[in-house]
């Protein structure tokens, strides 16, 4: 499993939200994506929360793989410190860092699964 927080420590874009901020927000454009690296947010969807991401998590890479708008609302539950992956590095660590394209792709599973279960319930 790739640590993230590992790999971007020392990153010179990290950002800092306060609680109760809202960091992304659905139906708008997106051009990079987030590493938290300290705090937890909360991703929703039409209002409703589908997840909870945590430090090594990821959030906001949808828009990135499939070019378009933000498919969630993201906000800061507790104080954040995010690392910010612009369009370049985030193509960059799919073409050059297996483990990260392979991290990206078990988040976006299991994130699926998890709307399966929410839909049939």
């Amino acid at each position: 499993e790739m640590d993230l927080i590992e790999v971007f420590k020392d990153s010179d874009h990290l950002v800092s939200f306060s609680a109760g901020t809202t960091v992304l927000r659905e139906g708008e454009p997106g051009d990079h994506m987030f590493v938290v690296m300290e705090g937890e947010l909360a991703i929703t969807i039409h209002g409703k929360v589908v997840a909870l991401a945590g430090p090594g998590e990821i959030v906001g890479e949808m828009a990135l793989i499939n070019s378009q708008t933000r498919s969630a609302t993201v906000v800061a539950e507790t104080d954040c410190v995010l690392a910010d992956i612009d369009r370049s590095s985030f193509d960059s660590l799919l073409k050059y860092v297996p483990d990260f394209t392979t991290h990206v792709l078990n988040v976006l599973a299991g994130r699926l699964s998890s709307a399966y279960e929410m839909i049939e319930r």
